[in-house]
């Protein structure tokens, strides 16, 4: 079970997607600087995006919660299983509003990692960036991931074929690797701490 406590560094945390966020998402996930990164472009109909909301509610598959900063939302979360009998997901991020520097978000894949691993209990999570999204291209080594190949051609943009970049990280990578963060925090706030991950370490050292 997790440990739950006052969450420290409170000016960054979650909360979940409802459908009054509708019309927010929606902006910020059909505006360019945000769409021309992802696969799809999404159609920019508010009672579709309402009525998706809705679904995602029902869902067991699919996990999401809005980034926040000093509790104002200002970015998107989320862990869709891609393969359940492997327990392999998926986590996408996207920042909305930039009125906070980006070092008061930077460490959102902390607590999404957490997540995913450590509440979820995914096995691993495999991540597809495009290959003209330099930033998270960079970050990845940063955030404990490993390149897995790159598949040519493999999306579409606008006509174009672009690259596709692979990126992995299993779970007892994971929770070796999170340690130099020091912070034990999932999306909701409970704390996954070392010691209740002991088992773990000794039985892949």
């Amino acid at each position: 079970m997790p440990i739950t406590q006052s969450m420290p560094n409170a000016y960054l945390s979650y909360r979940p997607v409802t459908i009054d966020d509708a019309q927010m998402i929606l902006d910020w996930r059909t505006s360019p600087d945000i769409t021309r990164y992802m696969y799809t472009d999404v159609e920019y109909d508010l009672d579709k995006q309402r009525a998706w909301i809705e679904r995602t509610q029902h869902r067991s598959d699919f996990h999401h919660r809005l980034i926040c900063v000093e509790g104002i939302a200002v970015g998107y979360a989320s862990i869709q299983t891609t393969d359940a009998v492997a327990g392999i997901g998926s986590i996408g991020v996207y920042i909305g509003d930039r009125r906070f520097p980006a070092t008061m978000t930077a460490l959102n894949f902390v607590h999404s990692l957490n997540h995913a691993f450590c509440t979820l209990n995914y096995a691993k999570i495999v991540n597809h960036i495009l290959g003209i999204n330099s930033q998270p291209l960079r970050s990845q080594r940063f955030t404990g991931y490993r390149p897995a190949g790159i598949l040519a051609g493999h999306a579409v943009k606008n006509g174009e074929p672009i690259d596709v970049h692979v990126f992995e990280q299993s779970r007892s990578d994971w929770l070796s690797f999170r340690r130099k963060f020091k912070d034990w925090r999932d999306w909701d706030g409970q704390q996954w701490p070392p010691e209740l991950y002991e088992t773990d370490a000794s039985a892949t050292a």
